[in-house]
């Protein structure tokens, strides 16, 4: 009796953390955080006060924009694969989700050890890029299957963008994994603080090539040429609407959440500061107390949203500071300077292992 006590109780906990913290319900709450953020910073840096009714200072505007959404009338184009089209929102939900689920937020499993994610094993930094990819092919499909032929010139700008950008974006985060040793996202990210500083200076250059591979994967300003009103009205989500536009609406937030907490937990230590301090006894005390108690919930949590915050930030600043590229712009730029600086400081980085 009491072993099936135990097997309901560890069931129970692992639907806890899927479900609820740091699972679907907390991933959703930052998602809408940050959209909320990054609204409201990138209309003060124009001067404009952003959301401000619905809520303190009007937090809630995103969860009642997308309310809004799944109230207004979803129509399907009578030409489009019906099927395949419903199905694009689903699957792009799904993936972000499933993204966001190997971020390392809290200590879950107290007896491994180490802050991880509910899904953590070696390799699975290569399964997050994998499911990047999808996503990509996923929005590229989405404005083929709408028979629309602007959502269907929309996707092939897409196309073009996230195929330029997926390289340089791989060859970004493989440098925290050759300086750690590790593919797998919870032992990079606790693996950064014992690296020497020298290393940690390698990490600068494939830091900004992460962050400008992201926005243009999230298609966000100055790369966001596929849906340009000026343009090509909506781009691949000109036939989406109602519930599906909401819902992909909601993927790309999670998108957002899934991006910073990977810049976070890549090259910015993850969850961890405090162990940072060059005091070895405080620093061990420090993060044994916090690995093996409930505070260490709330301060690996606090810290982890304070560092995506301040990647949010970043990106909101690249939004406001350029202005929206052409698309033989954006490919000229990847392939002739971001894809060769990134391999070329792979190279570098190789190097200084070898030598170092």
């Amino acid at each position: 009796m009491q072993a099936i006590m135990e097997l309901v109780f560890i069931a129970l906990t692992h639907i806890f953390w899927v479900l609820v913290f740091p699972g679907i319900f907390f991933i959703t709450f930052l998602a809408l955080l940050w959209e909320w953020l990054d609204r409201k910073f990138y209309a003060r840096l124009q001067n404009r006060m952003g959301p401000l009714h619905t809520g303190w200072r009007g937090i809630l505007q995103p969860l009642m924009d997308f309310l809004k959404l799944l109230g207004k009338e979803d129509l399907t184009p009578s030409k489009a694969d019906r099927r395949s089209f419903a199905a694009v929102p689903v699957v792009m939900l799904i993936m972000s989700l499933m993204a966001c689920m190997f971020l390392p937020i809290v200590d879950i499993d107290p007896v491994q050890g180490g802050v991880q994610g509910i899904l953590s094993f070696e390799g699975d930094l290569l399964l997050v890029l994998f499911i990047s990819t999808m996503m990509a092919f996923t929005i590229v499909l989405a404005g083929y299957f709408s028979s629309n032929p602007f959502g269907q010139t929309g996707a092939a700008r897409t196309g073009m963008l996230l195929i330029s950008f997926e390289i340089p974006l791989i060859l970004s985060v493989i440098t925290p994994a050759l300086l750690t040793g590790s593919l797998r996202i919870s032992t990079i990210s606790s693996r950064l603080g014992t690296i020497s500083p020298f290393y940690s200076w390698l990490l600068l250059v494939p830091l900004v090539v992460f962050l400008i591979s992201v926005q243009a994967e999230l298609e966000r300003i100055p790369f966001d040429v596929s849906h340009a009103e000026t343009e090509i009205v909506h781009g691949w989500q000109v036939e989406f609407s109602g519930k599906k536009l909401a819902v992909i609406h909601m993927a790309e937030d999670i998108m957002l959440v899934s991006a910073a907490g990977l810049a976070t937990t890549l090259f910015l230590g993850g969850p961890y500061l405090l162990e940072y301090i060059p005091l070895p006894l405080f620093s061990q005390d420090f993060a044994l107390l916090m690995a093996t108690s409930w505070i260490g919930w709330i301060y690996y949590t606090l810290v982890f949203i304070f560092k995506s915050a301040l990647v949010i930030l970043v990106l909101s600043n690249m939004r406001t500071l350029f202005a929206r590229w052409r698309i033989d712009q954006i490919v000229r730029a990847a392939w002739r300077y971001i894809v060769p600086l990134s391999l070329a400081w792979l190279v570098v980085i190789q190097i200084v292992i070898g030598v170092v």
